[in-house]
């Protein structure tokens, strides 16, 4: 698997995560699932973003030296 398939497969898993934590919204409101999003899910969200850039860059950088080996 390529740096980059993993990078689109951890981007769709999350977007299915995320919809499926936004679908508990509607039945789930209490001081748990508040104690929950701030504990876990928006730590999550935010740590997620920055793996993903810095996959983006890992993948550039890996490109690049591979261009310069040939």
């Amino acid at each position: 698997m390529s740096l980059a398939t993993g990078r689109y497969q951890l981007s769709n898993a999350f977007k299915s995560l995320k919809a499926e934590w936004e679908s508990t919204d509607t039945f789930w409101r209490d001081i748990v699932r508040q104690e929950f999003a701030e504990q876990h899910w928006e730590p999550l969200s935010g740590r997620l973003s920055a793996v993903l850039t810095a996959m983006d860059r890992l993948d550039q950088a890996l490109a690049k030296m591979k261009r310069e080996c040939e």
